[in-house]
């Protein structure tokens, strides 16, 4: 969360001419749902399974394209198989407390609707780190624009 997943993935995909897909906006769209709804309506696992489903669907896309995953889409094995199989996958990294500053004010994030959501944040980074740090490729977006961290994925595939 706040890494910039949505914004790269938007310049990235202008930049190189490909389609884009935000995971979770996919599965909004699919579901006719927000992420909180679904959340609401079946909780994590249901939509954890649904991102996985649509994942899988647009991995077999024949267009090359940027896909945004959300954060939680690595904690599945099969979701990071997938991306794997399907292209390059990076890493957004971002000190926690970067991180915490951007996403602090905003909204629709099911996972920090809770009595101390700064805590719960840094849960969530700290149980997720050891998975992003699977990534071959860390771009570290603290104290970059949106345009400098796509020029550094851009550098990285040639």
């Amino acid at each position: 969360m706040g890494a910039g997943k949505t914004s790269v993935g938007k310049e990235l995909s202008r930049e190189l001419q490909m389609d884009f897909y935000d995971l979770d906006g996919e599965v909004e769209r699919a579901e006719g749902l927000s992420v909180t709804g679904i959340f609401e309506a079946g909780g994590e696992e249901s939509f954890r399974q649904k991102e996985t489903e649509m994942l899988a669907a647009l991995s077999q896309k024949t267009s090359p394209a940027v896909i945004s995953t959300g954060g939680g889409a690595v904690l599945r094995r099969q979701n990071r198989e997938i991306m794997n199989a399907s292209g390059k996958v990076f890493y957004l990294r971002a000190d926690v407390d970067t991180l915490w500053d951007r996403v602090r004010r905003g909204k629709g994030r099911p996972l920090l609707e809770v009595k101390d959501p700064r805590a719960e944040f840094h849960e969530i980074f700290m149980r997720r780190k050891d998975i992003y740090e699977l990534s071959p490729h860390v771009v570290f977006t603290d104290d970059i624009s949106v345009s400098e961290v796509a020029d550094k994925i851009i550098g990285m595939l040639e």
